[in-house]
């Protein structure tokens, strides 16, 4: 009877949503008689509608029960409240009564780019050495939350990120639901993964596909991510959208996605020094950010029973940090090959991991072309441990015929277009001490022809954009040459009285302050015109300067 009131008060509140209402209705019926049915959702406008309700009976002791009969006492709060969410919804046309049917809007998207052979995504420092944490779960128990740090001495690059299981900001969760959250999320830490670092790969290449700018989020669907890594739905023929995917399948994506979205991340920067202009103490800062990896909204929960599985869509979008890098002036990026997505995480695992780093290593050659340089094999910056790969002690010839492998598969699937050992060492273990040899051997990988022509013409696109901003610098140059002649005319005057201004401060023996407290101006604005800094001060400064000088004209 509760639910029924609740669901009877809903439709007179939102009378112009009704479509929205009954979608509540069917998923709660669909619970209430199918607890552990897959696939059951819920969304952040009926989540708001409880959060409210749950508001109001805590704050008033009110009986839930007689909501018919309190419920016009705040009706304006509650339509307030709930009513910015159906409209979000509304927006992206979510009203379907059977939450299997809820389709991704990102089909058109994400169908073009699975027929394509390169995405752009991000490469910025942070970006790749963010992912490579995930993918090696590199976080450690150290402090209240698992944590990672991240840094690289020779960029001056440190930063760190934890893993937390509290909501971000852009969740809307009734108490019970902050504990189911918190349930969903403690576990993020065990599918810290391979997996992981593909979803955040394809959210970061599908949100610079589709933001037009920095704050804005996109809609992003489970079903995305298993079209993108190319896993074989039930429905949907070759070349289209895929549906109907396995609930491992689904679930695998959900959990990660609660994954990401508890990552949060802190980036040190630049000491700061603030400087006192009376004083001239100076103070010393150091500035930090700490923000959620990526920011969430209108999320679709899945649940299998009383549990949440994870999440099954919503809108997301990259935390403050991380926008920084993917969008804008500020922007890094280079080019994945699609193919890195659908590798197995588990079975090839070493291909996915060679093949981003190597993405990220061909974006910082392209600046001087320097595409040949050899790969060491071993060492900090080797090829060994970028795959995470330990030389197997027994059967070291096993751990040389992995990354052969690797290389190879990498060739045959044009990720890359060759590869060959450089130095001395010629390739065959049979031969005694061979393993030294291997291990200080470098090699050489070459990209493909197709990545190196996407960068030739990216080249082309940035020098015709430096020439078009020079033309306009060049614009601006001259523009300013004409006002800087036409205000020398006129400073004249100007520098004699701050001459005049500067001889008597001096006389009087007085500081900037001081004097600026006798005249009335403010201490940087006098400071300002002593350095003639100010070329033309206004017409009432003029005069309070002019009455303290007591003149009345510089002749």
């Amino acid at each position: 009877m509760v639910q029924k009131n609740m669901i009877d008060v809903a439709k007179e509140l939102f009378k112009s949503h009704v479509s929205i209402v009954e979608d509540w209705e069917n998923k709660w019926k669909i619970l209430s008689d199918n607890p552990y049915e897959d696939g059951i959702v819920d969304t952040a406008s009926f989540r708001a509608y409880l959060l409210i309700l749950e508001e109001i009976t805590n704050e008033y002791n009110l009986p839930i029960s007689n909501l018919k009969s309190w419920i016009h006492n705040y009706r304006d709060r509650i339509v307030s409240f709930v009513e910015p969410f159906i409209e979000n919804e509304w927006s992206y046309n979510r009203s379907r009564k059977n939450a299997r049917d809820i389709k991704s809007e990102n089909q058109e998207l994400v169908t073009s780019l699975v027929n394509t052979e390169f995405a752009e995504s991000g490469s910025a420092l942070i970006f790749h050495k963010l992912r490579e944490t995930i993918s090696k779960n590199e976080f450690k128990d150290i402090q209240v939350y698992p944590t990672a740090q991240i840094s690289d001495e020779r960029k001056k690059m440190k930063a760190i990120a934890q893993v937390r299981n509290e909501a971000n900001k852009g969740l809307r969760l009734t108490s019970s639901e902050i504990e189911q959250w918190q349930n969903l999320t403690d576990h993020a830490i065990s599918v810290m993964d391979d997996l992981t670092a593909d979803i955040f790969d394809i959210i970061s290449i599908m949100w610079m596909k589709k933001a037009q700018y920095k704050d804005e989020m996109i809609h992003f669907h489970c079903d995305d991510a298993l079209n993108l890594r190319n896993i074989q739905g039930r429905s949907g023929g070759e070349g289209e959208y895929q549906t109907g995917y396995r609930k491992k399948d689904r679930d695998d994506v959900m959990k990660r996605l609660a994954a990401l979205s508890s990552i949060w991340i802190r980036i040190e920067k630049d000491e700061l020094r603030l400087v006192d202009e009376e004083t001239k103490n100076i103070d010393r800062l150091e500035q930090v950010q700490f923000n959620p990896l990526f920011l969430v909204d209108s999320i679709t929960v899945a649940y299998r029973g009383d549990e949440p599985v994870g999440i099954y869509e919503c809108s997301i979008r990259p935390g403050e940090i991380m926008s920084h890098f993917l969008f804008g002036a500020r922007k890094e990026s280079g080019f994945l090959a699609l193919k890195a997505l659908q590798y197995n995480p588990i079975r090839q695992k070493y291909h996915k991991r060679l093949a981003r780093y190597l993405a990220w290593q061909w974006r910082i050659r392209q600046k001087k072309a320097d595409y040949f340089r050899p790969y060491n094999l071993s060492g900090d910056k080797g090829i060994l441990k970028v795959m995470g790969l330990e030389i197997n002690e027994r059967y070291p010839q096993r751990t040389k015929e992995t990354v052969e492998n690797v290389l190879d598969t990498l060739l045959e699937d044009k990720i890359i277009d060759n590869w060959e050992y450089i130095g001395d060492f010629d390739g065959i273990s049979s031969k005694k001490f061979w393993l030294e040899g291997w291990l200080n051997s470098q090699v050489r990988i070459i990209p493909t022809t197709d990545l190196l022509s996407q960068y030739k013409k990216e080249n082309i696109e940035e020098r015709q954009t430096i020439n078009t901003i020079s033309m306009l610098q060049s614009l601006i140059e001259k523009e300013k040459k004409i006002v800087s002649e036409y205000e020398n005319s006129t400073n004249d005057d100007t520098n004699a009285l701050a001459s005049l201004f500067t001889k008597e401060r001096k006389k009087r023996n007085l500081s900037i302050s001081a004097a600026a407290s006798q005249i009335g101006v403010s201490h940087s604005t006098l400071s300002r015109f002593e350095r003639g800094q100010i070329k033309k001060p206004t017409n009432e400064n003029i005069e309070k300067i002019k009455n303290w000088l007591g003149i009345e004209d510089l002749d």
